[in-house]
């Protein structure tokens, strides 16, 4: 059997096997516990931050000798948000500014359940070549227990994005780096600003269940019980879909007549919800909220139809991905944090065009003018 076939038989069967595993499986170290219990880990953050921040990239070493490293992403990117092909787009402009010698592979895949027999099948494809390094992401209790044995077989170098909470089951054989922004804080950002109303109510529209529905739809909705003592009159999970979200939104309309907030976990999720409004004559009475401050949900808020969003610096993630895999190829890996959390930002709706524009401007400094992140097809 071949190395690709091997590797496909083995997805496939973790497929299978991981089908029974629930989130209460793998408790995670949330941010803050973390750097608790590992106070060094903080000021190594905080070090990658100024690395990340900085306008241009400050690397002083000479690459020349370097051969060429091999990058592999296989991503979530067919959506309505545009967070992960941006980030293929900074991380470019990044190492290209850092001088390391690399090749970059990208697959793309839809973020739905339904979708991941197609990232298994991308997973064979790139493990089978052998890269130096794989950028994937950590939604599902699937993708636990694909990581998990991609770790244990030592190569590639493993990065994980979208997720800044550690694992705590992987003490010991973590991956190279954790790097994203903190779902939690920025679902609590949300929180701290929504206006929920005792008699209209809300319901909340969440992704599938598991580690993204966990940290950024529960930790919403436990917030809002906690400083207000109100629950969601319903919660939807949507699958992170576009037409799910608009489903639920019509169903939500006519279940609960009065109601007034709707709480959207994703870019998709709020614009299947706005639609929804639209259609209904609603978008003036229900607020919505985004969810990433993409370029789709800046638009969306200046035309009205979203309240607020929470905006990831977008570009950090990418920037921070380069620096960290510059730094392990020079040999100075004891430099790259575990996690890495990028900068989040609110926005509302009745903030000015300028303002907005200078938002865009900072979160995309380099995916704005390096749009490049397409992926074969």
């Amino acid at each position: 059997m071949s190395i690709k076939n091997k590797w496909f038989s083995l997805l496939v069967l973790l497929l299978i096997w991981s089908g029974s595993v629930t989130a209460n499986d793998y408790p995670y170290w949330r941010l803050q516990d973390f750097f608790e219990h590992h106070p060094k880990q903080e000021a190594l953050m905080a070090a990658m931050a100024a690395r990340v921040s900085a306008p241009m990239a400050a690397q002083a070493v000479d690459t020349a000798a370097l051969e060429a490293i091999r990058v592999v992403k296989v991503y979530p990117g067919e959506q309505a948000s545009g967070y992960w092909r941006s980030s293929v787009a900074a991380f470019r402009g990044r190492m290209d500014e850092l001088g390391i010698p690399y090749q970059l592979e990208v697959h793309f895949s839809g973020p739905t359940e339904s979708q991941f027999e197609r990232q298994l099948a991308q997973l064979s494809e790139v493990l089978a070549s052998d890269p130096d390094y794989l950028i994937y992401t950590l939604s599902s209790s699937t993708h636990v227990a694909v990581v998990e044995r991609i770790l244990a077989a030592g190569r590639p170098r493993v990065i994980l994005q979208n997720i800044t909470t550690p694992l705590r089951r992987w003490d010991g054989m973590q991956p190279m780096m954790y790097v994203g922004f903190d779902h939690i804080h920025g679902s609590h950002m949300l929180a701290e600003q929504m206006d929920v109303d005792r008699d209209s109510g809300y319901v909340a529209l969440l992704p599938h269940r598991g580690y993204l529905s966990e940290v950024r739809g529960e930790s919403f909705i436990e917030a809002i019980r906690q400083s207000r003592g109100i629950t969601p009159l319903a919660v939807y999970h949507t699958d992170l879909d576009f037409q799910r979200g608009y489903r639920a939104t019509l169903d939500a309309l006519q279940r609960y007549p009065q109601l007034g907030m709707i709480y959207a976990c994703s870019t998709d999720i709020a614009l299947g919800a706005v639609r929804a409004l639209r259609e209904q004559g609603r978008l003036d009475e229900v607020v919505v909220n985004g969810w990433g401050g993409g370029d789709e949900e800046l638009d969306a808020l200046a035309r009205g139809e979203l309240s607020l969003t929470v905006m990831r610096i977008n570009d950090d993630a990418g920037v921070a991905i380069a620096e960290a895999i510059a730094l392990d190829a020079l040999g100075r890996s004891e430099e790259v944090p575990l996690v890495f959390a990028g900068e989040m930002v609110l926005m509302e709706q009745g903030m000015s065009s300028e303002q907005r524009q200078q938002a865009r401007l900072r979160a995309f400094r380099y995916s704005a003018a390096n749009a490049s992140g397409d992926a074969p097809q």
